[in-house]
């Protein structure tokens, strides 16, 4: 009985604190959260706005645990566990979870540790639903409170001053980026040229427009000194859609720097457009392995049904991570030219290709991968007969996975 009764207090106690997260936001920023999934889009920004220093005190632990557990509870079921603080029972799967851990490694490592992308994940896991109520689209009131509040000006300090340290200066350029304003784009264009805050510049212009930045963000994607700068100039011209550096980007795509390679493919992407699709499928020529891994993670992108072709004939390349890449894109890009191939892979000694290969057929929809399918449910490796369960009745629907499988 007693025991109950302290468990019962515990359980009100990590409501109250919950209520007083959602509280203290509202004294401070003017803002309703209202535990729903979109509220962790918001909460992940506030904290950065919140916490210039990566430490996760008891109380801000507690207080940003107990709102993500009751986020967690309203939106994918569950229970709170009191014995170890953790919520059971979510999803169909039944699975467990960890807020107050992920809270502290949200307070400690930053956007390295979203909330949003830990949610996802379990959502996925445990829910088998890839569908998100969450996006940057819905959140212009929250920005144009935070603009009221000359936030982008307070930001922007924080980018400037070189007494902050770098994670802080980071974030806060990422925030820039996702307020857009235009007030302060003036004073970063001219940091582009200051190398000690070139990189945060780059950064910023991911977010903020600015036909004036494009000119020394393309050269710095091949020019600059410092990895980490062209990292955020490459990804900074992809997403202005600067069709000018699409030439520049085919020519990073052939390095040997996987990396950037790999950053180089994902700007093309969204750049997008005929000329960026020609410069991704030259690389699926004589290319390394590598280069062509990361152009297929474009095409999957692009959706262009152009690319088929090029990808069906990867499912036969000689080397496993291409054949990966080219049959995990079979699930964006769903096409009945690719059904043979993938009913030949479910035959692969590799049990990451048959999984794969079972998913994109599922996306496909034909009902001849039906008999081949159900053959995966005796499959010698147990996580390839998990999947071929969840997939089977799928197919057998008509209906499609709620996700992607990698």
């Amino acid at each position: 009985m007693q025991a109950a009764k302290h468990n019962e207090e515990l359980l009100c106690r990590l409501k109250e604190s919950a209520k007083k997260f959602v509280s203290t936001v509202e004294k401070k920023f003017d803002l309703k959260l209202d535990y729903s999934e979109h509220s962790l889009y918001t909460t992940d920004m506030l904290l950065s706005l919140f916490f210039k220093e990566r430490r996760a005190s008891d109380l801000a632990v507690t207080l940003l645990g107990s709102f993500l557990g009751e986020v967690l509870i309203k939106n994918l079921g569950g229970r709170w566990e009191i014995r170890d603080l953790a919520v059971v029972g979510i999803g169909k799967m039944k699975g467990t979870a960890h807020p107050f851990r992920q809270a502290r490694k949200r307070l400690e490592k930053g956007l390295g540790e979203t909330l949003t992308t830990w949610y996802a994940r379990l959502k996925m896991s445990f829910c088998q639903d890839g569908e998100l109520y969450w996006n940057g689209h819905g959140c212009n009131g929250f920005y144009n409170k935070l603009m009221e509040q000359d936030w982008d000006l307070r930001l922007l300090q924080r980018v400037l001053s070189e007494e902050e340290k770098p994670y802080v200066r980071e974030e806060a350029a990422h925030l820039l980026g996702r307020l857009q304003s235009d007030r302060v784009a003036p004073v970063l264009l001219e940091q582009l040229y200051n190398p000690e805050n070139t990189y945060y510049a780059c950064i910023a212009f991911q977010g903020i427009p600015e036909q004036k930045a494009l000119p020394m963000l393309r050269e710095l994607c091949s020019e600059s000194p410092d990895v980490g700068t062209r990292i955020q100039a490459i990804q900074a011209v992809g997403e202005q859609k600067d069709h000018e550096a699409i030439d520049l980007l085919g020519d990073l795509l052939k390095e040997k720097d996987e990396i950037l390679c790999h950053y180089a493919a994902q700007a093309l992407a969204k750049v997008g457009g005929e000329r960026a699709l020609k410069v991704l499928l030259d690389i699926m020529g004589n290319h390394r392995p590598g280069n062509k891994v990361c152009a297929i993670s474009a095409l999957e992108l692009l959706a262009d049904r152009a690319c088929v072709p090029y990808l069906v004939e990867a499912l036969f390349d000689k080397h496993r991570s291409v054949r990966e890449a080219a049959t995990r894109a079979f699930q964006y890009l769903p096409d009945q030219r690719a059904l043979k191939p993938l009913l030949f892979l479910l035959n692969e000694r590799s049990s990451r290709m048959r999984i794969l290969a079972a998913y994109a057929l599922v996306f496909i929809g034909d009902a001849q991968a039906l008999d081949p399918l159900r053959k995966l449910l005796k499959d010698p490796v147990k996580d390839v007969r998990d999947h071929a369960a969840y997939l089977v009745p799928l197919l057998e629907a008509g209906t499609r996975p709620a996700g992607y499988c990698w």
